[in-house]
């Protein structure tokens, strides 16, 4: 007999749901990484902006269109960066729960696992118990023809 563990479909089904969470949080990850790296991007922005224009003010008088129009452009980084701080601020909420739904399915399809884990392992040790008795049985059936054998007596096989 074979070891068939009964919630089979049951633990391909919270498996299912682990994979399906797991590539959620995935995804709300990435959308991180490509927020911060926007919000890295127009810090760098800023800075090559700072710099530029401070280097034009050192090398020849600039015209106060052009400190104006610089200094438009930095406050327009400034507030493109403040929508993303916010995005950044949901998106963290949104990971740390679903991280929870994620390790919560892992739980469940761990705990299932275990569970036929223990009880393939009491299979097999009654298998083996079986296996064990069966050897057992054939030799007390050996040593009890060789002695039949040897004092000359059939067991009428």
């Amino acid at each position: 007999m074979a070891f068939h563990f009964t919630l089979e479909a049951v633990l391909r089904f919270r498996q299912s749901l682990e994979d399906r969470e797991l590539l959620k949080l995935q995804s709300l990850l990435a959308r991180r990484a490509a927020l911060l790296n926007e919000q890295e991007q127009l810090r760098q922005a800023a800075l090559n902006l700072q710099q530029e224009t401070k280097l034009a003010l050192q090398q020849q008088p600039t015209p106060a269109v052009e400190i104006h129009f610089a200094t438009a452009r930095l406050n327009a980084l400034e507030r493109r960066q403040q929508p993303l701080q916010g995005q950044l601020h949901q998106l963290e909420t949104a990971i740390t729960e679903q991280r929870s739904l994620f390790q919560q399915q892992r739980r469940n399809r761990e705990a299932l696992e275990t569970l036929r884990d223990t009880q393939w392992r009491d299979y097999r040790l009654v298998q083996q118990r079986r296996e064990q008795a069966r050897l057992d049985e054939m030799h007390l059936l050996r040593r009890k023809q060789q002695l039949a054998v040897g004092l000359g007596i059939s067991l009428g096989d």
